[in-house]
């Protein structure tokens, strides 16, 4: 806990330590966010079928998969395979991608290169047009405490890649991390609410930009 002090200085601190807050909640982190973002802009992404691939088997990352798959189905024109459907075509899921240290940092592939030939397999079996593979790593909890009260956030990063077939080409990726907190002065939610809201969220926040790059919004959605 900060120890008292002057009340003018301690307004200023109370004010910085608030504006911290709302930061943290609202999704604030290092470098640029990308939900997903197209490698080239002048890539078409036509509307056919899509599945979400949970590429290893942490909660966290099931869970967004889920969740993706969910708002694309509900907001997107592509026909969208569910996560029971993919692990029964699979068989053996969620998979186990190995991720490898992306050669272009600005237009990442987050798949080691001896697994290509693995997923490529593995879209034989789902036969869609897109495979989404996403990752998440480094789920974290930060507790902050100052006059104007206390804090507690959740973060996590997430990876991507879109993959096109039958060109068997990764076309764009996602790379950020995404937060949720509390109030700075009010506790009400248990952990894995606030940890289930950053997961739905972060869902979200991809959907809204792989359905804009494809221009594939549902009439009234």
């Amino acid at each position: 806990m900060a120890r008292r002090v002057p009340s003018r200085t301690g307004s200023y601190v109370y004010v910085l330590f608030a504006l911290y807050c709302i930061m943290l909640v609202q999704g604030c982190c290092g470098g640029t966010p990308y939900p997903f973002e197209l490698y080239d802009e002048k890539t078409t992404i036509r509307t056919g079928t899509i599945a979400v691939i949970a590429a290893e088997g942490s909660e966290l990352t099931v869970r967004l998969a889920d969740s993706l798959t969910r708002e694309l189905k509900e907001r997107s024109t592509f026909k969208v395979l569910s996560q029971e459907e993919v692990a029964r075509r699979v068989g053996k899921y969620p998979v186990k991608i190995k991720e490898g240290k992306p050669e272009n940092p600005d237009k990442p592939v987050w798949f080691a290169k001896g697994e290509k030939a693995r997923i490529d397999s593995m879209q034989t079996q789902l036969k869609t047009d897109y495979l989404f593979l996403i990752w998440t790593d480094n789920l974290r909890k930060t507790v902050r405490t100052g006059q104007g009260g206390s804090s507690v956030t959740y973060s996590v990063d997430v990876y991507g890649n879109v993959i096109e077939y039958p060109k068997s080409r990764a076309i764009g990726f996602t790379s950020f991390a995404r937060n949720h907190g509390q109030s700075c002065c009010l506790f009400g939610k248990s952990e894995g609410d606030d940890i289930h809201e950053m997961v739905k969220a972060a869902a979200g926040s991809m959907a809204d930009k792989f359905i804009a790059a494809a221009k594939a919004e549902k009439p009234g959605k």
